[in-house]
């Protein structure tokens, strides 16, 4: 009864402490649902049905984007900019065979032609066992060419057999031939298939390419292959993979063309996600655009691994520009190009904020510091915790400051903006470790999502994103990290400024540090209102500007 009493009496006291209206008081209405619409999203989905592996080429002064749809069909969507998409439609079904499943296509122009390839099935039942090419001198009307069945002699009979990146040995010299990179079993060991071409057209199979790795290798499905400098950059994808269940993409070196291969191991997981909540497919495979001004990659990303979140379906991810860092290591940055998604920069005071961790702040007697201008934002937890059971000295000390400001994530938003970390005990033990990182408040009370950038050495720290559940805790669960073997970015120099741009719109949100890219992952239903986090630092969120994205205007002047 006794221990009842005292728990009662310390709820009272909690409720005493939690801000009345008026200075970080909990401003009214904005924490209800936030419906998100079907076309709610970037960069792109069908205006009907859904997508799934797109691959895109550059041709006629405008992207190509071909997927697989509806199970036997080819879509293709098109864009001047590379960030505005729309539809054209079916533009191949296929017909007349025993099995008419599409899956994956690669195109690749050879002369003043193109060639396509995808994976496809001898019957209903059996394993995706044939490539079909088709032929087009327009890229709208195909005409189909043959089809290869799996050559036994290098190949399991019984594996896959699917879609091949196609690539000339010589840029400057088309006569020297053609080489593919498919996806297929090579007997004896794990990778990639290849064929050859003397004339871009007619391909047959060639013995699989060394791997000089001490692990084994899984089935790797093609992303492509790119000469950059003197080396040559392969990256494929496949789940279940150097400790990351979620599906990966990563990066092999070679100096020739035909191999060997080496993993690039101090920055192998190019991108995609961990798997640390069980979700295998969020973002797919990422793959080289063919034939653009800049060197691109694209990548898709799914919903529907992601039941219960903001967002639906299968959408195009912004177009990321492929480098190749000093120390020879691929690396996916931000496109420029990507800022033509920014509509109208949005007037927000980011003064006028609240803290919703810890509880019982107060504008008087303040639990974390929080100094704040017009257009930045500093988070600092280093003020002495009150004598509550949820701020002893032993748990680490955490803040969390959220806009009043609510946003329309349908439309979606673009933040820009430098971040800095300082340390608040230099000498602290390892295990206090210092965070600085974003927070998307969570609808009606219900989790938010929290991405957590890790302070410190470079190579050991580790960025995680996930649900934040916040009450008397800070209950955090991670459902995504990005650290060692990551050519992404695994968190935040101690004391250095870093510019931050954070995509936010219809369940996906996307961070670039440096513009490198971070992750693309999902949020919770949101309530609309944007947050701030420090974790056993002074974190500040300097520069700000809000941008609403502007796809829903340019799709309604595109319309008419």
């Amino acid at each position: 009864m006794r221990s009842a009493f005292r728990v009662l009496s310390l709820w009272i006291a909690v409720l005493a402490l939690l801000p009345s209206r008026g200075a970080h008081a909990q401003p009214p209405g904005i924490r209800r649902p936030l419906p998100i619409a079907d076309n709610s999203g970037f960069l792109y989905k069908p205006s009907k049905g859904s997508f799934w592996d797109p691959t895109v080429l550059y041709a006629n002064g405008q992207y190509y984007m071909y997927t697989m749809y509806g199970g036997d069909s080819v879509w293709l969507a098109t864009s001047k900019d590379g960030v505005h998409w729309q539809d054209y439609g079916v533009v191949l079904k296929s017909e007349g065979f025993k099995n008419n499943r599409v899956w994956k296509q690669y195109i690749s122009k050879v002369g003043d032609q193109y060639i396509m390839d995808y994976g496809a099935f001898t019957d209903v039942g059996t394993n995706n066992n044939l490539l079909r090419f088709w032929q087009s001198r327009d890229l709208i009307h195909w005409k189909f060419l043959y089809q290869l069945p799996i050559d036994t002699r290098y190949y399991q009979a019984d594996g896959r057999w699917d879609h091949m990146f196609m690539i000339p040995k010589d840029e400057k010299n088309p006569h020297a031939g053609y080489l593919g990179y498919m996806v297929a079993n090579p007997i004896g060991h794990g990778g990639f298939g290849m064929m050859e071409s003397s004339d871009g057209i007619h391909y047959h199979p060639i013995e699989a390419p060394e791997i000089e790795a001490n692990f084994n290798i899984p089935t790797l499905e093609p992303g492509g292959i790119e000469k950059i400098g003197a080396k040559y950059y392969f990256i494929g994808g496949d789940a279940n993979h150097y400790g990351f269940s979620g599906y990966g993409v990563y990066t092999y070196v070679a100096d020739s063309p035909l191999g060997p291969f080496r993993p690039d191991l101090q920055a192998y997981r190019l991108s995609e996600t961990s798997g640390f909540d069980g979700g295998t497919y969020v973002n797919i495979l990422a793959a080289f655009v063919k034939y653009s001004p800049e060197r691109l990659v694209s990548a898709p990303f799914s919903l529907q691994a992601a039941p219960g979140t903001a967002g639906r379906g299968v959408w195009f991810l912004p177009m990321r520009k492929a480098i190749v860092d000093p120390q020879g290591h691929l690396r996916l940055a931000y496109w420029r190009q990507n800022d033509l998604a920014k509509g109208t920069e949005l007037k927000v005071d980011t003064s006028k904020s609240t803290v919703v961790f810890p509880p019982g702040q107060t504008a008087s007697n303040p639990i974390v510091s929080v100094a704040a201008l017009p257009d930045a934002l500093t988070v600092s937890t280093d003020k002495n915790w009150r004598s509550f059971p949820w701020l002893n000295s032993l748990k680490l000390r955490k803040g969390v400051v959220v806009l009043n400001q609510s946003f329309d994530l349908n439309k979606g938003i673009i933040i820009e903006g430098t971040l800095q970390a300082h340390s608040l005990t230099p000498k602290a033990p390892y295990s206090r470790k210092m965070y600085a990182g974003f927070y998307i408040e969570g609808a009606q009370g219900g989790p938010g999502t929290a991405i957590m950038l890790e302070v410190g050495e470079p190579q050991w720290r580790t960025s995680l994103i996930g649900k934040l559940s916040l009450d008397t805790e800070f209950h955090f669960q991670p459902l995504d990290r990005t650290g060692r073997d990551c050519a992404t970015v695994t968190g935040l120099d101690r004391d250095k400024t870093h510019t931050f741009r954070l995509w936010i719109r219809g369940g996906q949100m996307e961070l670039y540090i440096d513009d490198l890219l971070m992750q693309s992952f999902f949020f919770e239903q949101p309530s609309g209102r944007i947050g701030f986090i420090a974790q056993e630092s002074e974190a500040q969120f300097s520069n700000l500007k809000f941008y609403q994205m502007n796809f829903d205007d340019w799709s309604q002047a595109h319309s008419k």
